[in-house]
């Protein structure tokens, strides 16, 4: 390439877990890749499935160890758009939902990298599925608020409960952690039980 061009990056997003969810997309980038930059919880299985010379980049930010930090990804991003034509950047689920996909694209688009957005099927959605459930039912479960349970530099929990009080779902995503602390803001913010399932590594496999 020159070195007055940039590749292409592709925010893809893996999806829940199993390889057999992902979309069709984003399994075609990923035998196209390059160079692949994934997350943690990116099904190993996925990897395998790049072709043999590509290059693969662990960037994943795993809980209760020091991490990979978002600055040292976007910067990753930046050299793997001088050096290569196709760059995928695998994210779990959707990379729009919790997936710090604004501070990547923002790094992107300040030095006019090209990039596309990928969604991907969200852990949500698979949670309500495996359980043979609807994230909405009519009737009972007009809308859905998908919010999350971890903070930027463990600021105070902020979980909005309005959703719940006119008769909606609400998704917690990454809230094993503070279960008990956001449960009890919850019942103290609605005064009612409310049914609540918890779900951990929801179609992985």
């Amino acid at each position: 390439m020159s070195v007055d061009t940039y590749g292409k990056v592709y925010l893809v997003g893996a999806g829940p877990g199993n390889p057999e969810l992902l979309t069709q997309k984003a399994l075609r980038l990923i035998q196209r890749a390059d160079i692949v930059l994934y997350d943690r919880l990116v099904n190993p299985f996925m990897l395998q499935l790049v072709k043999p010379d590509a290059v693969l980049i662990d960037v994943g930010r795993k809980p209760y160890h020091i991490h990979v930090q978002q600055q040292d990804i976007n910067e990753q991003l930046i050299k793997s758009a001088k050096q290569y034509e196709c760059v995928v950047r695998l994210k779990g689920g959707d990379p729009a939902i919790f997936g710090r996909v604004h501070e990547e694209v923002v790094a992107l688009s300040n030095l006019d990298i090209p990039f596309e957005i990928v969604p991907g099927i969200t852990s949500a959605s698979a949670a309500a599925s495996s359980l043979g459930i609807g994230l909405t039912i009519r009737d009972i479960s007009t809308s859905v608020t998908l919010t999350t349970g971890h903070f930027k530099d463990d600021m105070p929990c902020s979980i909005d409960v309005s959703s719940l009080l006119k008769h909606g779902t609400l998704a917690i995503y990454m809230g094993v952690k503070k279960l008990k602390r956001i449960m009890d803001k919850i019942f103290e913010n609605t005064h009612v039980d409310y049914p609540v399932v918890i779900i951990y590594q929801t179609s992985t496999t």
